[in-house]
């Protein structure tokens, strides 16, 4: 029923071929054959499209842009759809539990330095755990800028100025919210270092051992994932991480869940997206962790 049909799936050489559906009712494509590659090294994919084996790929590194577009390619931007998010471990230390204590990582850490350094164009600081390409994004939810002095005072008051953290980090993975893992830890870990938190840092291999020490068990502090979007819904990005009790952040809080329950159960659009305003409000204010990128 589409303009393209399925002629071959090669798994030695991990190619898929479509080629044009010539009985399509539509207008018809304007390309006889699409060959799709999968080539996991960010490097490899740019040799490959210099060289003309392949005519396009995605995921293009963030400094690889500027470079590539003066080389005469045509490099396509497209609106943010997902969220790079440093999650805090409530369970793992009772420090963390301290809500003074997660207003001072998030004051900690500079967003604005690390998206300019180190994602590519068109990405921008996360004041939310959702893009605002997506209904019940608020423009009232309490933000943290980045101030040293703050964090440090906040850490004071809350008894915790010589505190250490576990912060865990992937390795052998890429991702479009997240290009460089050890990078971004890097800046993460150094501004943290800087208002006087001890970091333990612990690179796991994304699969499955980093996804399992992250979403269980109590052995992790600090670690940063992300999420793209589904659908374009709010529920997609806060209902998947906030909705219940989960491992991954070792809190429970009857407060937003009851709120996600409500919103589940309104069928009128204009009063959901109205309730996922008020609970992204309320979640910048409690502070499970903080919202990087776009």
């Amino acid at each position: 029923t589409g303009p393209f049909k399925f002629k071959a799936w090669d798994i030695s050489n991990k190619t898929l071929t479509i080629e044009r559906n010539d009985d399509y009712w539509g207008d018809k494509a304007k390309l006889k054959t699409l060959i799709f590659k999968t080539i996991s090294d960010e490097n490899a994919r740019k040799q490959a499209l210099r060289s003309g084996d392949i005519q396009g790929y995605d995921l293009v590194g963030p400094a690889d842009v500027e470079p590539l577009a003066a080389e005469g390619f045509n490099v396509l931007t497209r609106p943010a759809f997902n969220v790079l998010y440093l999650a805090i471990n409530q369970k793992g230390n009772p420090k963390l539990a301290d809500v003074r204590v997660r207003q001072a990582i998030a004051h900690a850490l500079n967003r604005p330095a690390l998206v300019d350094s180190k994602l590519p164009p068109g990405a921008k600081v996360a004041t939310q755990f959702i893009p605002d390409t997506v209904e019940g994004w608020s423009d009232s939810v309490p933000t943290y800028e980045y101030d040293v002095d703050k964090a440090k005072k906040l850490l004071a008051e809350a008894g915790a100025s010589d505190l250490t953290l576990r912060f865990h980090y992937p390795t052998e993975v890429t991702r479009p919210y997240m290009p460089s893992p050890k990078d971004l830890f890097e800046l993460l870990s150094a501004d943290l270092q800087a208002v006087g938190i001890k970091v333990e840092a612990i690179p796991l291999k994304w699969s499955p051992d980093y996804l399992n020490a992250t979403t269980s068990g109590s052995d992790h502090d600090l670690h940063f994932l992300g999420w793209t979007g589904d659908y374009g819904d709010a529920y997609n990005f806060i209902g998947t991480f906030f909705d219940r009790q989960k491992d991954e952040w070792g809190y429970n809080n009857k407060e937003l869940f009851d709120l996600f329950a409500k919103a589940d159960t309104t069928p009128d659009m204009a009063a959901r997206a109205e309730i996922y305003k008020e609970l992204n409000i309320k979640i910048m204010e409690f502070l499970p962790g903080v919202p990087i990128s776009h």
